[in-house]
């Protein structure tokens, strides 16, 4: 009870976030077009930022430990993996268009690790986790964000080119604010405290705000053509993905703490970031943001799942 209490806690603000988006769309209070520019806004500035503070804020002198290690190993291997592993799959759907395979596939690698699984892992351990998961977030977002974009690149209609595609992924405002990140960590930078504050309070209207947005693009009526799409990128993110972490953890001797912390990263339903970059991106924005909801919903009862068989298996 405790556990399905847990995963409603995190979960109910996000759905509340969705239904004011929704309700102020239907009821007129704010128009499609102002919804785009909303959506460009957070893609640009506040969500930057918030990759940017994740890396700035680490504690200097920070040491990743063996166990660690693993536990990045295992998520870094399972992303790559599943980069490579589902494009093969969704080539040979050729009823398919390539914005849907982009969608698709970022589904299934790209997680709402920051929201949802931090709060989780955090309710499973307390502080004592604080640090590891602060590691493997900081590690594995910037790759999410670099694997994202070359993925929605390589299903764009228009021709690859290399260099573009290398220009492309370092011209990304999530790339661009990670990277500036570990250049002010890196050298120690210290930002005046007049500057940090509007910063931090910037960054914090990046989640509730791109909930907003998505609620307010949402068509339900339009879910019903989508339906067997959605639920391929929403049980491959919740159910598939973690198992293939888990049992990497297993095959490398992770349990407790560890375990914990990859089941409460790659559990966690599709980022919001995805709708947001695949709208920009001009990929299939209404398939990616129904990913999101419906992944979100089901959560409630995948990630209760997780924790219960994890708990009786002893592992965490």
């Amino acid at each position: 009870m405790d556990n399905l209490l847990l995963a409603l806690n995190v979960v109910f603000p996000i759905f509340v976030l969705l239904g004011i988006g929704y309700l102020s769309s239907h009821l007129g209070w704010i128009s499609k077009k102002s919804l785009t520019d909303l959506n460009r806004f957070v893609f640009r500035l506040p969500l930057p930022l918030v990759l940017f503070l994740n890396v700035y804020n680490m504690d200097q002198g920070f040491h990743i430990d063996n166990n660690t290690l693993k536990v990045v190993s295992v998520i870094f291997f399972t992303l790559t993996f599943t980069t490579i592993f589902m494009p093969l799959i969704l080539n040979k759907k050729t009823h398919l268009n390539n914005g849907q395979k982009g969608v698709l596939t970022q589904a299934w690698f790209r997680c709402n690790a920051i929201i949802f699984g931090l709060p989780v892992i955090l309710s499973l351990y307390g502080d004592k986790a604080y640090s590891e998961t602060s590691i493997v977030i900081i590690t594995t977002v910037p790759l999410l964000n670099v694997l994202a974009v070359v993925l929605l690149e390589l299903y764009s209609e228009k021709t690859i080119k290399p260099l573009r595609l290398i220009i492309n992924i370092f011209k990304n405002p999530l790339i661009i604010g990670a990277l500036f990140g570990f250049i002010f960590y890196g050298f120690n930078i210290k930002i005046p405290y007049i500057i940090l504050n509007p910063m931090n309070s910037i960054s914090k209207v990046a989640t509730p705000l791109a909930f907003i947005i998505l609620g307010g693009t949402l068509e339900l009526s339009k879910m019903e053509n989508n339906i067997k799409l959605i639920l391929l990128g929403a049980l491959g993110r919740l159910i598939v993905v973690p198992l293939i972490a888990i049992l990497g953890c297993l095959a490398l001797g992770v349990t407790g703490v560890g375990i914990g912390v990859v089941m409460g990263c790659l559990a966690a339903p599709a980022a919001v970031s995805s709708f947001t970059m695949a709208a920009e991106m001009n990929s299939d924005a209404e398939l990616a943001g129904q990913i999101v909801v419906v992944s979100t919903l089901l959560s409630i009862i995948t990630i209760f799942l997780w924790i219960f068989i994890l708990a009786t298996l002893g592992l965490i």
